[in-house]
Formats: structure tokens, C-alpha cells, sequence
């Protein structure tokens, strides 16, 4: 069973100077998570690629980094003894009609048990380019034998919690030559479950 989170967060703005004017470019941030999951957009939840650079004109790529401070973080608390299957379905442009900016996103989680999203970073696992799901353990042992298997749920038990931090980072561009200004727009879902193998 899936539910939706109720928050859609804007995760990238950036304004082009392409003809004389700005615009607004965003891609809206939909949170899906099942059972006792919750994802928590920190920071505004937005990538803001001017932050990087203040005029995006045509032929110009803008990188946002994994260590950068405008990457998109999110933050996601489950049960501790589970692991997060997280599965990104995102746009490979911005578009604004029949004109298109590429977008090649890139992600990131951190499952040390990091206390704030700057310690995270340092200690982050980054996902292949071009993988779209990845699962890994809400909290990751160092060493050590394996963890014991969940303890099923019965009444009265309250299971620990942990939080994973999860990256969204990448580059916009290089924007065409025929671009305009406008509202180049495009839709990201993040879908977080606990795995089932």
C-alpha cells in the first residue's frame, strides 16, 4: 500500500537569461512512501542552480555538486532493523512547450547514522550513474556479524527508528540555442519502501 506524502516541493529553480528576461525553472518534488516511512525535504527541498551561477544563457551548462550547498536533501526515517528500497522517477529535461533544457540528476544517501545533512555528505554512498532504485539498510553496520532479522510487530512494541539522508544533486544544460525564457518545468517522484527480499 502506498500513500502519498502531502508536500510537493519545488527541487529545482533556475532562471534563464536567454532573450533579456527571467523566469522561474522547476521541477516539482512528489514523496511517496508506504507504511511508517516518512521523507522530509530539508533546506526547501530545491536544488537552485543559481546559486551556482546567477544567468543561465543559452549554450551553458550549471553543475550542481554532491558537497555543494544548494544539492537537494532529503531526509528519511524508518525502522532501524529495515532496510529503504528508494526508486527515482525524474525528467531527463526541463521543458517548456516543445523546447527542452537536458537535466542529468545524480543521488547520494548517507546511512551512517550521521546527526545533520553536512556530516552526511562526508560519509555518503553515491548511487551509479544511471541507476534509478537502489536499496540499502536504514542504518549501516561498520563491521561486525550481520544484524539480527527485524523483530516482527506485536502489541506494545515501539521498533527504533533511523534516518538516511538522501542526496539530489546534477547539471542543467547545455541549454539550446533556440531556447526562449520562459517556465521550463518537470516532475520528480521519489518513492521510498521497505524492501521485501
Amino acid at each position: 500500500m502506498i500513500r502519498t506524502v502531502r508536500h510537493i516541493v519545488p527541487i529545482v529553480i533556475c532562471n534563464l537569461l536567454l532573450t533579456g528576461n527571467a523566469a522561474a525553472q522547476r521541477v516539482n518534488f512528489g514523496l511517496y512512501a508506504t507504511e511508517d516511512i516518512v521523507i522530509t525535504p530539508l533546506d526547501l527541498g530545491e536544488l537552485n542552480f543559481n546559486a551556482k551561477q546567477m544567468m543561465i544563457m543559452t549554450g551553458q551548462t550549471v553543475a550542481i555538486n554532491l558537497l555543494d550547498e544548494s544539492t537537494a536533501v532529503l531526509a528519511i526515517t524508518g525502522r532501524r532493523d529495515q532496510d529503504f528500497t528508494v526508486t527515482v522517477d525524474a525528467p531527463v529535461s526541463l521543458d517548456l512547450d516543445t523546447l527542452h533544457i537536458p537535466l542529468n540528476l545524480r543521488y547520494a544517501y548517507s546511512n551512517m547514522g550521521a546527526t545533520n545533512n553536512t556530516q552526511a555528505k562526508q560519509t555518503s554512498v553515491v548511487v551509479p550513474a544511471g541507476f534509478t532504485s537502489v536499496t540499502f539498510p536504514v542504518l549501516r553496520r561498520a563491521s561486525g556479524l550481520p544484524a539480527p532479522p527485524p523483530t516482527p510487530n506485536h502489541a506494545g512494541y515501539v521498533a527504533p527508528t533511523g534516518t538516511v539522508y538522501f542526496f539530489i544533486y546534477g547539471i542543467l544544460g547545455p541549454v539550446p540555442l533556440n531556447a526562449i525564457a520562459g517556465p521550463y518545468s518537470g516532475q520528480i517522484n521519489i518513492h521510498v519502501s521497505y524492501s521485501v527480499n
